[in-house]
């Protein structure tokens, strides 16, 4: 197994000499040159002697192997600890990373220090967004190294320039447009494969993530649409009523009619699995409603005009000529009025011809009875034509018609 790139620079290892030895034979050298260094140099190691063999291994020369993720280099030089062989060897460890065995743990030769890299993740824990790092390889990895009870989502990696992280489970379960479908996963397959595998179909805006929960792995799309949305909603129009003096009263027109107006909202919208989570109103279009306009009538209907009296004839009923009292007279509709009459001119009797030229009850003459539209003769009418035509005069000639009306106090 070869070093990283890099490594052989970072400790500048001389062509063809073990690594941590080129600094000793450099200083042998050096002690050649004056009697002086060489004395200082034993009177050093004297006292690197006389400080005890523990000081010595301290800082006796080892060689180990380090692993950092599936990439192994062997690394040599004067170091007693994990963290200075790490160190030694040019490799820089985060917080987050798995060192074995750890930092401060003594190391011989001949060891293997592993170390795996800890990758950052966005990751959603009972639906709140949280960080964590991970040193797992696969999906179920990263979701079991998150400390949690609840449910735990990662979304997963569709990018087409990089490899997918595999799953890591045996089953996945599939939810996708309202059903789950439980698909066998080998150690390779990603979330591609597993949706292949279930006959699911992701488009780009399409969510999918994995989920850990009571029942295991869970792959999860969610469908999202985004888009402009154009709604519109009605307006009810009013009715305005104004009185008008031209309409008789009780009566209504419609002057203007009315017609409803409209709101048009144009949105943009995005939508998860059908549920609405982002909207935004682009553009608003009023159109107001037109007032329906009703008149009502409060003309007062003309009242007909009384009808003029006659004055009284002087004459007897057979005479045309008006009365002059008839204005003061009691109304000719008065049926008990006409019985007096008729009783006082023939004895109520409608036959009645005596031969002096006045028949009927009313006892009249030929010319008057056939101004009022009579035919024939009176006596041959009946009673209720009589009556009718009777009353026709009155209202035209008045009471003065018949003398019975002067007996009777009604002229």
């Amino acid at each position: 197994m070869g070093d990283k790139p890099g490594n052989g620079a970072h400790r500048q290892r001389a062509a063809g000499r073990p690594a941590g030895t080129y600094n000793v034979w450099s200083h042998v050298r050096t002690l050649k040159h004056t009697r002086r260094t060489v004395i200082t140099a034993a009177s050093a190691a004297a006292l690197a002697i006389g400080g005890g063999a523990a000081g010595l291994a301290y800082a006796s020369h080892r060689t180990v192997t380090i692993e950092v993720d599936g990439a192994a280099q062997r690394v040599s030089g004067f170091f007693s600890t994990v963290g200075d062989a790490i160190s030694a060897g040019g490799i820089t460890t985060g917080d987050h990373d798995l060192i074995a065995p750890a930092p401060e743990s003594s190391v011989s030769s001949g060891d293997t220090v592993v170390v795996r890299t800890a990758t950052e993740y966005r990751v959603s824990v009972d639906g709140a967004p949280t960080t964590a790092w991970s040193t797992a390889s696969s999906v179920s990895g990263v979701l079991d190294a998150v400390p949690s009870a609840g449910s735990v989502a990662i979304a997963a990696d569709r990018s087409q320039s990089r490899a997918e992280m595999p799953v890591g489970a045996d089953t996945v379960h599939v939810a996708a447009d309202g059903t789950t479908t439980d698909v066998t996963a080998t150690a390779a397959d990603g979330a591609s494969a597993i949706l292949e595998k279930a006959g699911v179909s992701a488009g780009p805006l399409d969510r999918v993530a994995f989920h850990r929960g009571a029942d295991g792995v869970t792959l999860r799309v969610q469908r999202v649409t985004r888009g402009n949305v154009t709604s519109s909603t009605s307006i009810d129009y009013a009715t305005e009523e104004r009185d008008d003096d031209t309409l008789d009263k009780g009566t209504t027109k419609t002057v203007q009619e009315g017609a409803a107006g409209s709101e048009t909202t144009v949105a943009y919208q995005e939508s998860v699995d059908g549920v609405v989570t982002v909207s935004a109103v682009l553009s608003t279009t009023r159109t107001e409603p037109t007032t329906r306009i009703v008149a009502n009538g409060t003309k007062e209907a003309a009242q007909p005009a009384p009808a003029a009296s006659a004055a009284p004839s002087s004459g007897s009923s057979g005479s045309s000529a008006p009365s002059d009292s008839g204005a003061s007279a009691p109304s000719g509709d008065d049926a008990s009025i006409w019985a007096a009459i008729a009783q006082c001119e023939s004895g109520g009797n409608p036959t009645t011809n005596t031969g002096n030229g006045y028949y009927g009850m009313y006892q009249f003459s030929l010319p008057t009875w056939r101004s009022v539209g009579g035919a024939g003769l009176p006596s041959e009418a009946s009673a209720e034509e009589q009556t009718m035509r009777a009353r026709m005069l009155q209202q035209r000639a008045g009471w003065g018609q018949w003398g019975c009306a002067y007996k009777l106090g009604l002229v």
